[in-house]
This record gives structure tokens, C-alpha cells and sequence, in this order.
């Protein structure tokens, strides 16, 4: 045994030597066949077989449909003739009537009733009406005959003792004829004792060729029908089953539980297989019921399987030829590598450190070293050519003449013509909720993406490049022969269609600012400053998202305008006082008369000037709250551009910070005053303490100092002060020998003043305390 293994182990290494690569391709190259196939076989495997169970299911489940509108139909019409029979005159005023046994006219209307219906309903094998009082029965296909003369008087019996005034059923005598029975008690409406019976007999082979006749997926699914008490009524596999109740079914009970009117289930049987069971309920109370074995439906697909395998093993058998042919012509030319090495060297042998295929990694990897080094040279000194040259054009250097056509010839940018920059810029960037502070750039990414494709799609012809990561800066380019208007137009329609597509699919809001019409490439950096300066305009009114320059009325600038100090000042109060209200007033009046001045830089510098103020006067509240700030806030305020921007930020941001700021601070020295307080009460017992001192002392109003006193240390300041006295004097009564005037001196009392405060706080004079606690 221990030999055998051995032999087994030298095989498998001799296969796959340390030093014969040729070997080792072919295993790797027949793993990689074989693997990926294997498991594609097997993924369409199964989804094959999920496929074919999703279509038994739907097409099973329209059979059934069929099925049950099919049966529900010729079971329906039974039941109606058997109620027409009921109803009808000569059946109804015949029950429990005297002499009817030998009214033969009646009788003879009976049997005619039956004989028409009979030959109404094709399902109709017999009917059979017993009528107690006179105890005679009379059928179709018998006639006339006495209760006790009729052969399937049992029938009657059975019927009669149900619990049900009708339903189908399986009586004694017709179940062995064959015959199910649609039976109803008479009379119809119940009066005590029944007084006949109305039995409708029906070939169960009839109705079971009808249940039958849509078992086209499998000799081997059964078809049943339940009445409304859950009983079988027709199995088309298993007559045994026949008038049982389905919950002794193992598996249907979980369909008996559902109230739903449709469904499927995988239900388990006694013996261990598995059904899929598709079900429908009809509105009379019946349910439908079709039971696939499972593995009737796994054979159905069991070609799928052998068809995999057969597939899997011819492309394994064709893979590992053609690995084995591919690797012998792979691995010749390795050899043929390092002698072109050689002569590359000039005949000179190189000198290999391992083999030759370690030697062939070592200079691929000095070769993608190379090519790494040149590709990062590269995207140092060239990052974005055509997007470099662009802004070059932008920002207004363009060099010499002649390498301007060379460089703009390179990239197919055409010089002549007319162009038009359109800068687009996200609205209330800061409001957004999806995106961090510092995630400018990925915004902007989307938002020239978006563009971009507008661009492609439209029939204009331009670029999109960024700038500082906030500006995304289209230039639209038309030829010379199209006229000034269209233009125009054009580039307000496409305006139109950034604004609304952004809105649409990333949820902005943008403004779009667009310069004059030039017909030179040079001249971009016009129209560049020109739609800033349009953008620009938003600092008086931001009503419009796409602004011309060309368009803009210019401001009426006020010939002298001064900073307005006196409504800075209410604001800084009303912030002071803690009036966010009346401090947004303020902002209001100090807004209308900086857009007064009609001067974007005035406007601007005015608004930094009263955030200066601010800031000054949070310096001013106490030492530490300038400390408590947090970022910059005149970095926060350069990054907004409109006056809705700018008041919201101010409104949102800096007034209620500067109310937290103060109120934080209040509190804290509110808190470190009353602690003074109640530190000199203690430090001085014996001292004449009053409101009014202690108020002066700490630099409050008494009124404001009596509220704050309450509110820290939860009682009034009276009530602490006369509380303290007496346990310092309980104190000195339990620990010295002093009399109580010598007690009342230490603690500021008198011996009368003190004896009160004692009854009151304590209920006992001095002396008493003394004496209970010694």
C-alpha cells in the first residue's frame, strides 16, 4: 500500500516539476477551461430549472383557471336545475300532501319536469324525488315505486340525515353506481323535520374526463375539487379520497388556512415527496386544487442536466487541446526572447539569476518601471492639454501668434468665428445635505458631466472645462454665417435646458452667467469677465438664473454713499439683548440701503464690515467667547454671491450662533457670581447680609440676581440666607458650651430673631434643640 502511494506521489510532482513551465501552462490552462465552464453549466442549470418551475407555475395556474370557470359552470347548472326542480309548483305543493300517492296527474307532471331537465343538462344520469308523507319515490329512470320497495332506499336514508340542507355528496348506493349526487332537503326552507328529498345523479366519470381534460403537464398530477365544508369531491388520481375531509390531507392544510383566492405552495405528503400545489377558490365557496410531484417537474428539465454535461465535456476535451497546443507555441517562444536578448547584446550572453522565467519577469518588471516613470513625467507636464489651453485663453494668456494656431491646430480648436462663455454656478451649495464641505470638486464633476452630454446631444459645438472647483465654464462656438439673434437664442435655449436638467436629475438649483458675442479666440477672457460681472448681478436681485451681460441695465450708483452705522448698531444691540427679531429687521433696512448703492465691491466690503462688528461685539460680552468660534466665518461669507445667500447665512448661521455664544457665556457667569454669593454668606455668618449688598457686590440688578439665585440653587435668597443661620447655630448649640445670645451674635441674630427662625425652620426653641440632642 505504502508503495502505491508512494508511485501515485511521484507521478502527480513529476507533473508539475519546480522547473518545466510547459507543464505547469497546460495545468493552468485546463483549470482555467474547466473551472469557468463548470460553473457557467451550472448557473444555467439552475436557472434553467427555475425558469421551467416559474413557467409550470403560470401556465398551471391559468389551467386551473380554466379548469375551475369550466367545472364551476357544469356543477352550477346542476345545482340551478335541482333548485328549479324544487321550486317548481308540482314538486313544491306536493310535499306533504295528503293523497298524493295516488294522484297519478301529479306524478305524471313530476316525472315530465324530470325527463326536461334530463335532457336539458347532459351531465344528468338520473332524478330521484322521495316524498315522505306518502313514502313513494319517484326517478327517471324507474318510475314510480314505494319507499320501502325502492332498492336505494339506503341512498335516501344517508341523504336525509345530513346536516346540510344540500351539497354534493357520495351516497352508499349511487357511489357504487358511479354516480355522485347533488342532493337537497325538502322543503327548501326549513321547518322541522325534512318531508323529502331531491337527489340529482351525475356519472362521476363524466365530471371526472371534465377535471381530467386539463392535466396535460403530467400523467402523474393530480386535479381536486373541495366543497365549501372542505370535503373531496372529485381527485383525479385517487378515488379512495373521494367525500373525505382535505385537512386529513398532510399538506393542504396551509391551503385551507389561506383566504386569499389564488396561490401556490410546496407541500410535503405522507410518504415524504414533495407536491407543488397550485390552488383558486370560487365564489360559491369551492376550492380548485392541481398537486405536481416535484420530481416530475425535475425530470421535465432532466435533458437540460445531461445536455450541460455533454457541453462541459466537449469544451473541457477541445480546451485542454488546444492548452496543450497554445502553451507548446507560447512557450517557444521564450526561448526565442532571450536569444533576441542576446543579440540585442551583440552576441553576448546574459546572465540569468533563477530561470528563464523569473529572468523575463525581472525585465517586464523593469520595463513597466519605465513605463510608469513616463507615464507620471507625462501626466506632470501635459495634465489636460486642450482644458490647460483653454483657461490659458480664459484668464487671457495666449502667447505668440504663430503657437496659438500651432497649439490650437493640435487639439482641433477653431480660431475664427463667434464665442460665447457661459458660466453656470450651483445655488445654496451649503444647504445641501448629500455632500460634505470639502466635496466641491465631486459636484462639480456632476454638474459638467451633466452639461457635457446636454452638449453632445444639442447641436452646438463648444468645450466645458472647470475652474476652482465651483465654476463650471462652457464655451459655445458658432460659425460666422450664423446671425447675431440666433445666437442669442441658442445659447439662452441651452441655458434653459442646463438649469432645468440639473433641477431634474442632481436636485440643483444653478445660475447661469453669459458674456458678449466675440469672433476671435483671443477675445475669451472678455467674455469670461463679462459673465462673471453678469453673475455678479445677483448681489442685488437673484430672481433670474440666466443673466446676460449684454442684457444687465446699469445700476444707478449713488454719487456719495455712507457705511450705515446706525442700523449696524441696532443690529449689534438687538443681538446683544438676545432679539433675534428685532435683529432681523435690522438686517433688512441694512440690506435695502447697500443695494442702494448699486456697487457689487460696496456692497461686499459692507457686508464683511458688519460681520466685523459682530465679532467685536461677541469680544465684548467677556474674555474667552471670541474663543468659542469655530472656522472662518469671512471665508464662509466670500463663498456666498447672492443677497439671498448672504442674508440666510447671517439669519441661519451667525445671529443664532451668536445667541448661543452669549447665552453659554451668561450662564457660566451668572453660575460663578451666585457661587461667589453664597461663598461670602458662608465666609461671613455673623455679617448683615442683604439683596441689595450682595447684588452690588457681584455687579447685578437685585431683581435680576433674586431670579438667578432661585433658579441655580433652587431656593430664594431670604430662604437660603435664614436656612444657613440656622444650621450654623444648631452647629454651635450641638458642639459648644455658648449660650444662645453668644450663638445669636455669631450668626448676625438676635436671641428673639433667632428663637423664631428656630420655631419656624426647626419647631423647637434653642434650648429644646439643645437638650434633645445632648
Amino acid at each position: 500500500m505504502r508503495r502505491c502511494l508512494d508511485f501515485i506521489q511521484r507521478t502527480f510532482f513529476s507533473l508539475l516539476p519546480r522547473t518545466n513551465y510547459l507543464k505547469r501552462l497546460i495545468w493552468f490552462g485546463c483549470l482555467t477551461v474547466s473551472i469557468p465552464i463548470i460553473i457557467a453549466g451550472s448557473a444555467y442549470y439552475h436557472f434553467s430549472i427555475v425558469k421551467v418551475s416559474d413557467q409550470f407555475k403560470e401556465d398551471n395556474k391559468a389551467a386551473l383557471v380554466l379548469m375551475k370557470d369550466r367545472m364551476e359552470n357544469l356543477m352550477t347548472n346542476v345545482e340551478h336545475d335541482s333548485l328549479k326542480i324544487s321550486i317548481s309548483s308540482v314538486v313544491k305543493d306536493n310535499i306533504g300532501k295528503p293523497g298524493f300517492k295516488t294522484d297519478w296527474f301529479q306524478q305524471s307532471g313530476v316525472q315530465d319536469l324530470f325527463l326536461i331537465h334530463k335532457n336539458s343538462n347532459n351531465l344528468i344520469d338520473d332524478i330521484v324525488f322521495y316524498e315522505a308523507l306518502s313514502g313513494i319515490v319517484l326517478a327517471q329512470n324507474y318510475g314510480y315505486v314505494t319507499y320501502d320497495n325502492y332498492k336505494s332506499r339506503s341512498d335516501l336514508d344517508a341523504a336525509l340525515n345530513m346536516n346540510i340542507p344540500a351539497g354534493w355528496v357520495y351516497l352508499p348506493e349511487a357511489a357504487v353506481n358511479g354516480y355522485i349526487t347533488y342532493f337537497r332537503r325538502l322543503p327548501i326552507l326549513p321547518s322541522g323535520q325534512p318531508q323529502g328529498a331531491l337527489l340529482v345523479h351525475v356519472k362521476e366519470e363524466v365530471l371526472k374526463n371534465n377535471l381530467t381534460g386539463y392535466s396535460t403537464f403530467s400523467k402523474n398530477q393530480s386535479l381536486l375539487i373541495l366543497d365549501s365544508n372542505n370535503k373531496i369531491i372529485l381527485h383525479s388520481t385517487n378515488d379512495l379520497t373521494w367525500g373525505k375531509l382535505a385537512g386529513d390531507t398532510v399538506g393542504l392544510t396551509d391551503i385551507l388556512k389561506d383566504e386569499t383566492s389564488s396561490g401556490q405552495y410546496l407541500i410535503k405528503a405522507q410518504n415524504g415527496d414533495s407536491y407543488i400545489a397550485v390552488f383558486q377558490k370560487s365564489l360559491l365557496g369551492r376550492t380548485y386544487i392541481s398537486l405536481l410531484p416535484e420530481n416530475e417537474l425535475l425530470q421535465q428539465v432532466s435533458w437540460i442536466r445531461w445536455l450541460i454535461v455533454f457541453t462541459v465535456a466537449v469544451f473541457l476535451i477541445v480546451g485542454l487541446l488546444l492548452t496543450f497546443f497554445a502553451s507548446r507555441r507560447i512557450y517557444n517562444p521564450i526561448e526565442n526572447l532571450i536569444k533576441y536578448g542576446e543579440n540585442l547584446q551583440g552576441g553576448r550572453s546574459i546572465k540569468q539569476q533563477g530561470n528563464e522565467i523569473e529572468f523575463l519577469k525581472s525585465c517586464l518588471g523593469h520595463l513597466n518601471e519605465q513605463a510608469l516613470a513616463l507615464e507620471t513625467y507625462m501626466q506632470k507636464t501635459q495634465p489636460n492639454l486642450r482644458d490647460q489651453l483653454l483657461r490659458k485663453f480664459l484668464k487671457g494668456f495666449t502667447g505668440s501668434g504663430e503657437s496659438l494656431l500651432r497649439d490650437c491646430a493640435d487639439f482641433q480648436i477653431p480660431t475664427k468665428g463667434s464665442f460665447v462663455v457661459l458660466i453656470t454656478i450651483v445655488e445654496n451649495l451649503f444647504k445641501e445635505k448629500r455632500f460634505l464641505p470639502n466635496e466641491g470638486a465631486i459636484v462639480l464633476f456632476a454638474v459638467m458631466n451633466v452639461i457635457k452630454e446636454l452638449l453632445t446631444k444639442s447641436q452646438l459645438n463648444g468645450y466645458v472645462v472647470e475652474n476652482n472647483e465651483r465654476e463650471s465654464i462652457t464655451i459655445l462656438h458658432f460659425d460666422d454665417s450664423v446671425p447675431r439673434e440666433q445666437i442669442l437664442q441658442l445659447t439662452r435655449t441651452f441655458a434653459e435646458e442646463i438649469k432645468e436638467a440639473l433641477n431634474k436629475y442632481l436636485s440643483f438649483s444653478v445660475s447661469n452667467g453669459v458674456g458678449g458675442i466675440y469672433m476671435d479666440i483671443t477675445r475669451l477672457s472678455d467674455g469670461y469677465h463679462e459673465a462673471k460681472a453678469a453673475l455678479q448681478n445677483r448681489i442685488f436681485s437673484d430672481s433670474q438664473a440666466i443673466l446676460f451681460f449684454d442684457e444687465l441695465e446699469p445700476s444707478a450708483k449713488q454719487s456719495l454713499f455712507f457705511y450705515p452705522r446706525e442700523q449696524e448698531k441696532v443690529i449689534v444691540e438687538a443681538l446683544s439683548r438676545g432679539e433675534l427679531v428685532y435683529a432681523e429687521k435690522g438686517l433688512n433696512e441694512f440690506a435695502k440701503t447697500l443695494r442702494d448703492s448699486g456697487s457689487y465691491n460696496t456692497i461686499y466690503q459692507c457686508y464683511h464690515v458688519l460681520l466685523s462688528s459682530i465679532i467685536q461685539s461677541l469680544e465684548e460680552q467677556g474674555p474667552g467667547v471670541i474663543d468659542s468660534l469655530e472656522g472662518n466665518w469671512f471665508d464662509q461669507l466670500k463663498a456666498r454671491q447672492t443677497a439671498r445667500e448672504i442674508y440666510e447665512w447671517y439669519i441661519e448661521i451667525i445671529f443664532p450662533l451668536y445667541q448661543q455664544l452669549t447665552e453659554e457665556f451668561r450662564k457660566k457667569s451668572v453660575k460663578i457670581a451666585i457661587q461667589k454669593v453664597c461663598k461670602h454668606i458662608r465666609e461671613n455668618p455673623g455679617a448683615n447680609h442683604s439683596l441689595i449688598e450682595s447684588a452690588e457686590m457681584i455687579g447685578m440688578s437685585p431683581s435680576y440676581l433674586s431670579r438667578m439665585f432661585k433658579k441655580e440653587v433652587g431656593v430664594a435668597f431670604i430662604e437660603y440666607l435664614t436656612e444657613y443661620k440656622v444650621e450654623k447655630a444648631k452647629q454651635s448649640l450641638q458642639d459648644t458650651d455658648l449660650s444662645v445670645m453668644e450663638i445669636a451674635e455669631v450668626v448676625g441674630y438676635s436671641e428673639r430673631n433667632l428663637n423664631r427662625a428656630f420655631q419656624r425652620y426647626v419647631g423647637m426653641s434653642p434650648k429644646q434643640y439643645r437638650v434633645s440632642n445632648r
